[in-house]
């Protein structure tokens, strides 16, 4: 295996299962020809469902199979060094289109959207909080948007911000949350103290299952593919967390309107 593949593989062995490492050990053995398979083929060729293989590629970082694809695509062409084959100038657009499509979609289908607009016309005050720098800047330009429509939105610059403001944080205050990974290990008893407040909190996460949204009251979904490149460095672009929060202020906007009209 390629020195990409391993680290990629070795990064993540603790999370793999037997049978990971077993679908893993075929993709191994002949990775220009996995590259080109469907989900389906090459579950059957591993002996596993499509959802195994989902599930292994999850592990290992990827957000989804069609991600991994382009991973082992992009691999193949480094070892060969063909003309061609190390660099697909289309895939990343087609990661980034499918990416801004399912986000788009969940955020059709969701049955939150009424409630929330609800919540924060109703808001004494709303906040925002980023886990992360990406996170931060979009709702920064979040709250920018927010106030051209005459709403406040208070940010919280870092966890320990977000201890000394729920000291003041009541019942009828709303609390955005932008998540990319959706772990709350940090401020797992922050978030213990604002569920007994009865703050309302509206998580904004990656889509997946994760412990943030399980742990609030309202949850919207973006997609957000990670691609790994030669030197194993992650880069994540969040052009779907700001489109979710650019739809959640277009939608509060014709709410509004809708209210105002009956």
């Amino acid at each position: 295996m390629g020195s990409s593949f391993d680290r990629i593989v070795n990064r993540s062995y603790r999370n793999l299962s037997d049978i990971d490492v077993q679908i893993l050990q075929t993709v191994a053995d002949d990775l220009s020809a996995v590259q080109e398979l469907s989900i389906s083929a090459l579950a059957e060729r591993c002996n596993v469902s499509p959802s195994t293989i989902l599930r292994m590629t999850r592990h290992l970082g990827f957000s989804g199979y069609s991600d991994f694809k382009y991973f082992l695509r992009h691999e193949t062409g480094r070892r060969t060094g063909l003309p061609g084959q190390s660099f697909d100038a289309g895939a990343p657009v087609r990661v980034a289109l499918e990416d801004i499509a399912q986000t788009a979609r969940h955020f059709q289908k969701s049955a939150q959207l009424n409630e929330i607009y609800a919540r924060i016309r109703d808001a004494r005050k709303i906040y925002a909080f980023g886990t992360g720098y990406g996170q931060r800047l979009m709702l920064e330009d979040f709250s920018r948007c927010m106030q051209l429509i005459g709403i406040d939105v208070i940010q919280i610059p870092a966890v320990g911000e977000l201890r000394l403001i729920k000291q003041h944080m009541r019942k009828d205050d709303l609390l955005i949350i932008a998540s990319l990974s959706g772990c709350i290990d940090r401020f797992r008893d922050v978030f213990q103290a604002i569920n007994i407040i009865g703050t309302t909190v509206v998580s904004i996460t990656n889509l997946d299952n994760n412990e943030l949204a399980s742990f609030t009251d309202y949850s919207l979904y973006f997609q957000n593919s990670i691609m790994l490149d030669d030197l194993n460095v992650s880069s994540s672009t969040f052009v779907t967390l700001h489109l979710v929060l650019h739809l959640l202020i277009e939608g509060y906007k014709e709410w509004l309107l809708q209210r105002e009209g009956e």
